[in-house]
């Protein structure tokens, strides 16, 4: 391992520790149980790179918030989800142990379905679909410049899109950017959400915002149906509009 060993505290009061080290040296790190002192753990031989992260209170908030809105938003679409937590997430061929671990993973649709069908044959066939099968989407509540690559390497493990969100310790404001992400490591912008058909950014710090003042699992799942049921709606007009009224349909003489 080199000398190039930095400590970050997160915008949301999280301690991040970043070291740098070679993919053989990973690889024998992965033999730590980590666990056992950091709440989440980065060890990618691909990039060179160990993140341990102890995330904060506010962190942990905003991370469990996301199962709520994942969950209430697929069920008001008819689409089956699963969540994986902060299942450790690994490219093809890559040495057991190692891999990433984001802030929440979901799949969605199909591969929600999927996922649910390996349960039922056992343990063994949940973990080979996941080995297999990467997650429709997953949630960031706290990138940092530490995390340079990150994102990229997301993509190039399958992952299809990518909400992260940006916020601050001892604010409320929330801005959040859907990312679609790419094999070859390349990303996109997204104004909506293909994963959870419509949904937007804005959409999502309104949710997140719903839930955190919600007191029950009933008025958390209304907070994410509410906005599901207008952005449905505002849809449904948008798509009214490109046709002419009965004035502007009239052919030119």
């Amino acid at each position: 391992m080199n000398d190039q060993t930095t400590m970050h505290v997160g915008p949301l009061g999280s301690a991040i520790h970043v070291l740098r080290a070679d993919a053989q040296t990973i690889e024998q790190l992965a033999a730590v149980d980590w666990s056992r002192h950091f709440r989440r753990v980065c060890l990618d031989p691909v990039r060179g790179v160990v993140t341990l992260m102890s995330p904060s209170r506010l962190h942990e908030d905003l991370s469990r918030i996301f199962d709520d809105i994942v969950d209430a938003a697929a069920d008001r679409l008819g689409r089956a989800s699963k969540p994986l937590g902060s299942t450790r997430l690994r490219g093809r061929g890559e040495p057991p142990g190692t891999g990433m671990e984001p802030d929440c993973t979901f799949y969605v649709g199909e591969r929600a379905d999927g996922y649910q069908a390996a349960l039922m044959e056992g343990e063994a066939a949940a973990d080979a679909f996941l080995e297999s099968t990467a997650p429709d989407l997953v949630v960031e509540v706290e990138l940092t410049n530490a995390d340079a690559g990150r994102v990229e390497r997301y993509g190039q493990m399958g992952v299809r899109e990518l909400w992260r969100l940006h916020g601050r310790k001892g604010s409320r404001e929330l801005r959040a950017d859907f990312l679609a992400l790419r094999p070859e490591g390349a990303t996109r912008p997204l104004d909506a959400s293909r994963v959870l058909e419509g949904l937007t950014p804005d959409d999502v710090c309104e949710a997140v915002e719903g839930v955190r003042s919600s007191r029950t699992r009933a008025e958390r799942t209304e907070a994410v149906a509410r906005i599901v049921r207008r952005r449905g709606a505002l849809r449904v007009s948008e798509d009214e509009a490109p046709y002419a009224t009965a004035a502007e349909a009239v052919p030119s003489p």
